[in-house]
């Protein structure tokens, strides 16, 4: 949700059992999970 635009309020209001510290822990370890990736571009012929 937080990718498609909506803001942490708009989430915790759609999920109201979640508090701010738990999205932010979330997006730690997102941030953990990717955070050495690299992307790089594909050249087709």
């Amino acid at each position: 949700m937080l990718a498609a635009g909506e803001t942490i309020e708009t989430l915790l209001e759609a999920y109201p059992w979640l508090e701010q510290e738990d999205v932010q822990a979330c997006l730690v370890y997102a941030r953990r999970l990717v955070g050495h990736e690299r992307i790089e571009p594909l050249l087709i012929e």
